[in-house]
């Protein structure tokens, strides 16, 4: 063992250590969702937005840490630790918090803008009608450039040519055109080559990189996948009572795999001890029932916020009895922040070009990704009836159960967002506009009305800049009004010892962030 790790193993959250009864802590990772980063430059933002500041002589200062991230497997990781707070009885009681930073930068090592060409014309050669309102103010001004230039360089062209009246003027107008013609789509290319090494077009090149169908893209998309599995899997060990994962940009694609894909490997684990009759290990999930009937009304209500706040509020409680019976899932929350995965009907679905043109576009893109639905390839929330075949029809009553035995009741392969709630933050854009995210948006409609989506207010006049909104989420946590960025995802994350649930716009469903304590060996 390294001095390194036996510094950590000494500490009060040492490796293994389950945390008492009533004790909370909690670990929250990041995966961020830009380019290539210096380490701990996503971190350092996260964490003062993500905490509470504390009161000292009179002036707001974060507590915490810094301490090594060995369980990361990675040199220059650190991690951020955040302990009791009781020097100020009239604030915020800050939990035992321990923060993460992924960085998955150095392993996408497919070219650097592998898919982005097919994913832009995708996105810009369609009708006005089929492109979504977040991306319609940047596609109205992309087509006026072009059209611009398009007609420019033959007025030019033509110009040069009649301004001639001898054959040697004729010559020179013709070559003159032509020079202009290769200044202008020389420029264009320079001003593409600029955008596309941009912050403005990052979400769009991550996400095509990620995305990308290609043997390099698949490679690394791999192994993004299996670290930051590999990552939550060592986390799952015991030190920590609650896990939360919160992923920006890019970042909301690599999490939703990997949560997809931890949750096959756990749903049908028991780590709890064997029954026996001193002491009995609980065998159903006494939530579920609940949590079934709470997913038919939101189904069949989705636009209602007291249905929703129900929802999550069993969501919850059926983590906690999952803890109870013994699994190992710890996840209790996901917060997306700025997702391109509101897109995910356009990037995922790699339709033809042509398919942008049809009135039938979106009709087309939905059915699409409903069948990957369908076949497990992607999951929701609610998450669709285990019960269903692959090519079966929607019927009256969700049923979560894989299968039931005489032991324990185990949910399905498909059903994550049964017992992880889901919350997703962005900066709105008008449509037509290019104030805010362009790449952020709701994602109820595609991803299911389980998801609490917030549009953020606040952060004015940061939320306002053109092309530069998605990197300003974490660039003002001294902003914590109500209505910014800091306040919303405070309330979300809910790292105090005691805090009542979080609820958006809606009557307060009260939940304690105190899961139980049973040991999960």
């Amino acid at each position: 063992m390294t001095a390194e790790e036996a510094a950590v193993r000494a500490e009060p959250a040492a490796q293994g250590e389950e945390p008492s009864p009533g004790e909370v802590r909690t670990a929250v990772v990041l995966v961020h969702g830009m380019r290539e980063k210096r380490p701990l430059e996503a971190l350092d933002g996260f964490v003062r937005t993500a905490l509470d500041p504390q009161q000292a002589q009179g002036e707001a200062k974060w507590q915490y840490h810094s301490r090594p991230a060995v369980i990361t497997g990675s040199y220059e990781a650190r991690r951020y630790v955040s302990r009791q707070q009781d020097s100020d009885p009239t604030g915020p009681e800050q939990g035992d918090t321990e923060i993460y930073d992924y960085n998955w930068s150095f392993l996408m090592t497919s070219n650097r803008f592998a898919g982005l060409a097919p994913t832009a014309m995708r996105l810009f050669l369609r009708r006005p009608s089929n492109v979504p309102d977040p991306l319609f103010g940047m596609w109205r001004v992309v087509w006026i450039v072009v059209l611009a230039i398009l007609l420019a360089v033959p007025a030019l062209f033509v110009g040069g040519y009649l301004l001639s009246s001898d054959v040697p003027g004729s010559i020179i107008g013709l070559v003159s055109g032509a020079v202009v013609l290769l200044f202008w789509f020389g420029l264009l290319r320079f001003v593409v080559g600029a955008l596309a090494n941009s912050a403005v077009a990052a979400p769009l090149v991550g996400v095509a990189r990620y995305l990308e169908p290609s043997p390099y893209s698949y490679a690394a998309r791999r192994a993004i996948r299996g670290g930051l599995v590999g990552l939550l899997r060592d986390l799952h060990d015991g030190r920590y009572s609650r896990i939360i994962v919160v992923a920006h940009g890019v970042g909301a694609y690599i999490s939703y795999d990997a949560l997809s894909a931890l949750w096959a490997e756990t749903h049908e684990l028991h780590a709890g001890p064997a029954p026996d009759v001193q002491t009995p290990l609980p065998i159903k999930l006494n939530s579920l029932d609940g949590l079934e009937k709470a997913a038919d009304r939101l189904l069949a209500d989705g636009n209602s916020v007291a249905e929703l706040d129900h929802f999550q509020d069993r969501q919850f409680a059926l983590w906690r009895d999952l803890r109870r019976q013994g699994n190992p899932w710890r996840i209790s929350d996901f917060v997306t922040v700025g997702a391109p995965v509101a897109l995910a009907d356009l990037l995922v679905n790699r339709r033809g070009i042509a398919s942008g043109f049809k009135k039938s576009d979106l009709m087309d893109r939905r059915e699409l990704f409903d069948g990957l639905v369908r076949r497990g390839a992607l999951v929701r929330c609610p998450p669709r009836s285990e019960t269903l075949p692959v090519e079966g029809d929607e019927h009256g009553q969700v049923n979560y159960r894989w299968h039931e035995c005489e032991a324990r009741e185990v949910l399905g392969s498909q059903s994550p967002f049964a017992v992880t709630r889901w919350t997703n933050l962005w900066f709105p854009v008008i449509r037509g506009g290019l104030h805010g995210d362009w790449f952020g948006g709701e994602l109820r409609s595609l991803f299911g009305p389980g998801i609490r989506d917030i549009e953020v207010r606040g952060n004015q006049p940061e939320r306002f800049k053109r092309g530069s909104a998605h990197t300003e989420y974490f660039s003002h946590p001294d902003k914590g009004d109500q209505g910014d960025v800091a306040w919303h995802l405070r309330r979300t994350l809910a790292l105090q010892t005691s805090n009542p649930a979080r609820t958006e716009g809606g009557p307060c469903c009260r939940t304690s962030v105190r899961p139980a304590a049973s040991r999960s060996g």
